[in-house]
């Protein structure tokens, strides 16, 4: 395994919550199948990492053509 494959070192977080906020998470968590307080974490966090990864890539791409309409992907037609 070189370098490059090897799996970064992890953080620890911590946040403390509203314990009614807490039970609401944890039914939540066995809906979609998570075990665990850091799993639960890890995927919430995923999650809401997602729409500002989101947000961060349309301005890029707004940024890049100066407010004019980008292309559609080949093959495809407005």
């Amino acid at each position: 395994m070189t370098v490059e494959e090897r799996p970064t070192r992890g953080e620890i977080w911590q946040a403390r919550i509203p314990a009614d906020l807490a039970r609401d998470v944890e039914k939540d968590a066995e809906v979609l199948g998570l075990k665990g307080r850091s799993e639960i974490v890890r995927e919430a966090l995923n999650r809401w990492h997602r729409q500002p990864l989101a947000q961060r890539m349309a301005d890029e791409i707004a940024e890049y053509y100066g407010g004019e309409q980008p292309p559609l992907p080949a093959g495809l037609d407005r």
